[in-house]
């Protein structure tokens, strides 16, 4: 009986790796799209709760929190591959905004993933 397999190298298992590719690049696009929201759900209820914004309030913090993503976004993507310009831009202004309580990009990504079964990972 013979095979019927794809020919490695052939014009059907490059598109077969292409589809791989851009069904990775969706998922982690969904990851972090996902991740966002979760955040901005996270801020809003903790700015609602513990500095009592109501409706209007939220709204202006969720259009200026858009206009601020995406304006980091785009200087992100039209940096150089070492992101250098970005970061120090993002940088200075941090340390503007957060003043006396700034912590260096340092210290806050330095992260660890805490696995199930109890192995840490340093992300």
């Amino acid at each position: 009986m013979k095979k019927n397999g794809v020919k490695k190298g052939s014009a059907q298992a490059k598109s077969f790796a292409q589809r791989q590719q851009d069904d990775k690049m969706i998922w982690t696009m969904k990851v972090l799209a996902w991740t966002q929201q979760e955040m901005l759900d996270a801020v809003a209820l903790s700015l609602a709760e513990g500095f009592g914004f109501g409706e209007s309030r939220l709204m202006r913090f969720h259009d200026a929190f858009e206009k601020k993503y995406d304006e980091i976004r785009a200087l992100e993507r039209s940096d150089t591959p070492d992101n250098e310009y970005y970061i120090s831009k993002v940088e200075e202004a941090l340390k503007k905004a957060w003043g006396k309580y700034y912590a260096p990009r340092e210290e806050r990504y330095d992260m660890t993933l805490n696995m199930p079964d109890g192995r840490k990972i340093k992300l």
